[in-house]
């Protein structure tokens, strides 16, 4: 696994300096995936599936080296952040990180960052790091930040990833359960 993530850093070097269009296939899938979660309400068994097919998609799109641009990565990146296993989600950390380098100035792939390594420590039963993911609990109605390691990393580090301060976070979700 490790060398097709060198693999694909590598490609994604070379391919930096030329400029190409993004994969139009894959804003497509995007746009989709994106879709399927701002319905008011959501059949999460539907959506499962489709990110499913989404992610052999993509997976494929990727092996056929047609994944570019920081476009393209971020893309790819935020399917595998909707993945169903800890490989998915480290692909999509490794995807976010090669987008943000590839486009340095764009703050989604550093936020994107972030939430899959957030997400990668709830596969493993870990405290997050950086408190880009919550829990609805249909019992009660309640939302509730997934356990936190409040000195992983920063504040200022947490500005760095487009994260808002812990201290917000926090409130936010008080003041969505109210």
């Amino acid at each position: 696994m490790k060398k097709f993530f060198l693999l694909v850093f590598g490609l994604a070097t070379v391919i930096a300096s030329a400029q190409v269009p993004s994969n139009e296939e894959l804003k497509k899938i995007i746009t989709a995936d994106q879709s399927d979660r701002e319905a008011k309400s959501i059949d999460w068994s539907a959506v499962d599936s489709r990110d499913r097919e989404r992610a052999t998609r993509v997976g494929q799109i990727l092996k056929d080296g047609e994944i570019k641009t920081a476009e393209d990565f971020y893309n790819a990146a935020m399917i595998f952040q909707h993945g169903n296993s800890p490989d998915d989600i480290k692909l999509a950390f490794s995807l976010a990180i090669i987008s943000a380098h590839l486009a340095p100035s764009h703050p989604g792939p550093k936020w994107l960052a972030a939430a899959a390594w957030d997400r990668y420590m709830m596969w493993k039963k870990l405290p997050q790091w950086y408190g880009t993911q919550s829990q609805f609990f249909k019992e009660t109605g309640k939302t509730s930040l997934y356990p936190i390691l409040p000195d992983a990393v920063s504040d200022a580090e947490r500005a760095e990833a487009q994260v808002p301060p812990l201290a917000k976070i926090i409130s936010d979700i008080d003041a969505k359960n109210k």
